[in-house]
């Protein structure tokens, strides 16, 4: 049995918070003793609580400033030492660019005897100035260095630090990986994200509403094809800081009866059965987790051909993909599939096949324990 200390900076549920939960009930359930330091409550936090799982709020890592500030400060650096002292892991497993440099940091510093990284993209990929970027990439080198082992949940995002001297041989691509669950009858699903909606034809997003993922595509996309599709709607499930500005586009293409921001639920994935259509158009990306669910309920996907999405929509048997920030053929793609429902059912029925034979929870969960008792 072993000691293993995840930490993660946000206790939202995104897709790095999904991962945290599923890899640390596998750790807890495969006999080792398990904690999460997490950068305060939320969401993640009460579902490891109800998991069994032992909760550490390290204030310190919520992300509150610009990130260089909040980084070069070291403001949860000291936090993390003391923990890692009292706790004394075999283990440390940091997720997320911030989390992840100081846990590597801390763990060093406490001698523990594995370190390992996860990498859900990389914070340089974002749109910064110029000089944040190079901080954030000099700080992501030395969180790899600082790692026994760096998993890169697809190729591309281990291709995006090719350039790190030293960093390949420190990096393993580990997908990830889901599960399948229950569906709700299409009627209930319906009922439960747009009641209002009396649409036949529902296009739905799995979405933070943030820039990274430029919702505003999607809804300009929709609404440049709403007319010749009077019994369309677009649905999007999932909140962020993009809200208002999502609105004011609503607004301007007078889509208002159209177009829904469903906002953030737990339970969106038992809720794709509402779909006819997903879309995903984000600038980057590292791999998907909402292009996988959509993939359990065998829906036909339109998706950025950006980062690790190809990985998993390899052809167009599977998927539309279309370049990134790019309304124009985002809606071309849509439209594609709506007026062709037979090849858009042939292309779901083969996503839901990939996608339950080579992104499995279980491949994800035994390929990442390997890590931990891998020689240094």
């Amino acid at each position: 049995m072993a000691r293993i200390l995840y930490v993660i900076t946000k206790s939202n549920f995104g897709g790095a918070q999904r991962y945290v939960r599923d890899i640390a009930v596998a750790a807890r359930d495969a006999g080792n003793e398990v904690a999460v330091a997490a950068g305060g409550g939320g969401i993640l936090a009460e579902e490891l609580a109800r998991a069994g799982i032992r909760v550490v709020p390290l204030p310190a890592l919520s992300p509150r400033r610009a990130f260089l500030t909040d980084l070069f400060s070291f403001g949860a650096l000291f936090p993390l030492i003391a923990l890692m002292r009292g706790e004394r892991p075999d283990v440390v497993h940091g997720n997320s660019a911030k989390a992840g440099g100081l846990a590597a940091l801390a763990a060093r510093l406490v001698r523990v005897p594995r370190i390992v990284f996860t990498a859900h993209g990389w914070e340089f990929n974002a749109p910064r100035p110029w000089p944040a970027r190079a901080g954030i990439r000099l700080f992501s080198w030395l969180s790899v260095l600082l790692s026994h082992t760096t998993i890169c949940v697809s190729a591309a995002v281990r291709r995006d630090i090719a350039w790190m001297p030293g960093a390949r041989r420190r990096t393993v691509v580990i997908r990830n990986g889901i599960a399948c669950g229950a569906l709700l009858p299409r009627a209930e699903a319906r009922a439960a994200l747009a009641p209002r909606g009396v649409g036949r034809f529902w296009i739905g997003m799995i979405s933070e509403l943030n820039p990274t993922k430029r919702v505003g595509d999607a809804v300009r996309a929709f609404a440049s094809l709403a007319r010749a599709h009077p019994d369309a709607l677009l649905v999007v499930i999932g909140e962020g800081s993009e809200r208002e500005r999502l609105e004011k586009i609503i607004r301007e293409t007078r889509m208002r009866d159209r177009v829904f921001l469903a906002g953030f639920r737990k339970d969106a994935p038992s809720l794709l059965n509402a779909f006819d259509l997903f879309v995903h158009a984000p600038r980057s990306e590292a791999l998907g987790y909402a292009i996988l669910e959509a993939g359990c309920a065998s829906l036909p996907v339109v998706a950025a051909r950006v980062g690790g999405i190809p990985e998993i929509i390899t052809d167009e048997s599977q998927g539309l993909l279309v370049p990134a920030e790019d309304p124009g053929a985002l809606a071309r793609a849509m439209e594609s599939l709506m007026r062709d429902p037979r090849r858009a059912a042939e292309c779901g029925a083969r996503l839901h096949a990939r996608v339950r034979s080579a992104f499995t929870k279980e491949a994800m969960v035994a390929e990442t324990l390997a890590c931990y008792r891998a020689r240094r």
